[in-house]
């Protein structure tokens, strides 16, 4: 894992560099060991199999500040044994490292990155918490992104930069065959689509009031990969209002232009707009737009998405409602391929000092016109931690999963997963 050696070599400098500066410097080890069952490893829909998964799981969190330099990374070393041997032993990683370097004080700036955790490789179902490695990837992306701000008056900022982003997948087990129904790439054993971005940006914003401000900006992309290169203008223009402390309206649109060195010339209009209200103890959000995720399987993925959120804050604890629905169209061919809607109800609450409980319900359905059919998804997602030393931590958390659907066979299945951690942190 040679960038995240990097990323521990970067702050072992920032250390030393402390000494120097004086600057603020924390670490903070910590140490995990996680049980857990599972009754369907494989998430079949038959022949159901079961194992017993240890883990453990040595961390680090770091952070750094100075007045020039402000960065964090926390790092997490993964590994896990199949009692049943239903799965071979593996090592993954988690990864999150950010680092912000005022070079002129008002003027140049430089933001890097490095993420690196497991995802789903399916762009429109997060599988993540149903399985620890079925459907899913390694995904390392890294960015550099340096850019200017000027303002030639009070009212006017002017923002203009360039965007080096790296992607890379590593390694892929137990893809389900329906996923690759739309595409042709199958490269290598690690399936997933490596991608180099290169993105120039320019964005001016001017403010009319304290409360009232116009955005404009344009964006282009060009990206390479293992799948396609495309190219990508994109412009838009819009408004933000705050029209009462801590709530806002926004609003923003425009067009985006994608270019596939294969051929394909597509044209469609874009939008992103929004409305958060802040109550006493409520906060309600709504968001609506269109925006291009990144997709494992291809280059890009188009998204047209509403989502809403309805927060109650509690004494001891909180509560909220969010609904959404989403349509991905497949870029390369403006074709749909999921219609996705549904609804999350969350819930945490604090039982005693030391006592936390969690609790989420989803609900989804999934349209897949490529498939001919429609599949059903429920999730419950509940934990209990308790407190039970200075930084000692004992939490016990409980996932069901389950999927429907009359047309698509794999789409039956159902799973139960169970875990116990003992986690202590430094």
């Amino acid at each position: 894992m040679p960038k995240i050696l990097r990323g521990a070599i970067f702050f072992s400098v920032l250390s030393v560099a402390t000494v120097v500066q004086g600057a603020e410097f924390e670490v903070h080890p910590s140490i995990a060991v996680s049980e857990e069952f599972t009754d369907n490893v494989y998430e079949t829909t038959t022949n159901r199999i079961s194992d017993y998964i240890t883990r453990a799981l040595p961390g680090i969190v770091m952070s750094y500040k100075a007045p020039a330099l402000a960065a964090d990374l926390s790092y997490v070393f993964d590994y896990r044994h199949y009692a049943r041997k239903t799965h071979r032993d593996e090592i993954t990683h988690a990864l999150s490292a950010n680092g912000h370097l005022t070079a002129v004080e008002n003027f140049i700036y430089l933001d890097v990155s490095d993420e690196y955790h497991r995802v789903s490789l399916d762009a429109t179902r997060d599988v993540t918490n149903e399985s620890l490695f079925l459907n899913q990837s390694d995904r390392n992306i890294v960015t550099v992104a340096p850019y200017v701000t000027l303002r030639p008056t009070e009212r006017i900022e002017i923002k203009a930069g360039y965007k080096f982003t790296d992607t890379r997948y590593f390694g892929s087990t137990g893809i389900a065959a329906y996923q690759f129904t739309d595409t042709s790439y199958f490269g290598s054993s690690d399936i997933g689509i490596n991608k180099t971005d290169h993105v120039a940006t320019l964005n001016v914003a001017y403010e009319l009031s304290k409360r009232f401000s116009l955005t404009a900006g344009y964006t282009f992309t060009r990206e390479t990969s293992d799948f396609d290169n495309l190219s990508q203008h994109q412009a838009l223009g819009g408004f933000r209002y705050e029209y009462t402390d801590k709530s806002f309206v926004f609003a923003q649109a425009g067009n985006t232009w994608t270019s596939y060195d294969s051929g394909q010339r597509l044209s469609s209009i874009v939008w992103n707009a929004g409305i958060t209200h802040v109550f006493n103890t409520l906060t309600g959000t709504v968001i609506t737009g269109v925006r291009y995720d990144e997709d494992p399987l291809r280059n890009i993925m188009k998204e047209s998405f509403v989502s809403g959120t309805l927060e109650k804050r509690l004494n001891r604890g909180s509560v909220s409602f969010s609904p959404m629905y989403s349509e991905y169209v497949l870029t390369k061919t403006d074709s749909q391929l999921t219609k996705k809607y549904g609804a999350t109800v969350r819930g945490q609450y604090e039982v005693t000092q030391k006592l936390n409980g969690n609790l989420a319900v989803t609900a989804e359905k999934y349209e897949q016109p490529i498939l001919g059919s429609y599949t059903r998804r429920l999730e419950v997602d509940s934990g209990l931690s308790y407190l039970l030393a200075e930084q000692l931590t004992a939490s016990l958390s409980y996932i069901y999963v389950e999927y429907y659907s009359p047309g698509i066979v794999y789409d039956n299945r159902h799973v139960n997963r169970a875990m116990i951690e003992i986690k202590k942190t430094f």
